[in-house]
């Protein structure tokens, strides 16, 4: 599966209308049918070091609605190779439609404890699974490690910067930012919508991902960045009606399909911060769309 430039398309509502900003889309729900979005970028070199090193096997860690494990699924069966997945909870059966899909590409399932699972590799439970794929290539929950985020740097290939004043994407872990801000130009402030509680340790997170892309938290070189932590709407996973309404209101009024667990939490903050006055009038911003629609089936 190869990267491709998605289109970007105007939002154009009557609130930023009357504020004087402009908002755009990265369509990048339309990378690929089925992995879209942020995940095919972060599995981008995962996947060419499997094809260049002949990997047969990947495990890999996820939640029970994962669209990283969906990705993997997909993408690694596309390429022959088996999956292996270690699930957060023991309570799978009957199996959602996204681990449906997982287990018809061929995806094995490992549930464990919410505890053994925080645990990760420290956990006997866990040490026992990866024993029994001792040749396995591992890649973290959600593709979050130097390589994803060097993956996630190739988000803003293709796009005219200067057309942008600001550029904002949701964030989970912080990878996907950080790839982000590591290719934003100087005169560009990136704003990470955090869809997790408390996410105020994030800030470090990215900061350190930087450093280790050899790309400074800051300096005049590096676009301006800030972790936005207050559109979480009660923490991650957490839907409530005034966002569902919003959802549905967008996608009928703008033809723009979003989800609640990040996109949708994200494009409400904008729209939130637009009327609150955050941006000046004559603003131009960028929202990257990062996918992950698969999680509005039941």
């Amino acid at each position: 599966m190869q990267l491709k430039h998605t289109p970007v398309i105007p939002l154009t509502t009557p609130e930023l209308v009357s504020k004087g900003i402009s908002l755009s889309v990265k369509r990048d729900d339309l990378q690929h049918s089925i992995v879209s979005g942020n995940k095919l970028f972060k599995l981008h070199y995962h996947l060419e070091h499997c094809k260049k090193n002949n990997i047969k096997t990947i495990v890999t860690f996820g939640g029970a609605y994962s669209n990283h494990l969906h990705a993997t699924a997909y993408a690694a069966n596309k390429l022959g190779i088996k999956t292996v997945a270690v699930i957060r909870g023991e309570q799978i059966i009957p199996l959602n439609a996204t681990l449906k899909d997982c287990t018809d590409w061929g995806m094995i399932l490992e549930p464990v404890t919410r505890k053994e699972y925080k645990e990760k590799t420290k956990s006997p439970v866990i040490q026992t699974i990866l024993d029994q794929y001792p040749d396995a290539y591992l890649i973290p929950e959600g593709g979050c490690d130097l390589l994803g985020v060097q993956g996630a740097s190739k988000i803003l290939d293709g796009v005219d910067q200067s057309q942008f004043d600001y550029i904002v994407c949701a964030c989970g872990t912080g990878s996907t930012v950080s790839g982000v801000i590591s290719k934003s130009q100087p005169h560009i402030t990136v704003i990470g919508m955090a869809v997790l509680k408390g996410a105020h340790w994030m800030k470090s997170e990215v900061q350190a991902w930087l450093e280790k892309l050899n790309a400074p938290a800051s300096g005049e070189h590096l676009a301006k960045w800030m972790i936005n932590t207050d559109y979480h709407f009660g923490g991650y996973g957490k839907i409530k009606p005034a966002l569902t309404d919003f959802i549905r209101e967008i996608e009928s009024r703008y033809d723009l399909p979003l989800e609640p667990i990040y996109t949708g939490k994200s494009v409400y903050g904008i729209l939130d911060l637009a009327k609150k006055d955050y941006f000046p009038k004559g603003s131009r911003i960028l929202f990257i769309h990062t996918g992950g629609l698969q999680g509005n089936r039941s």
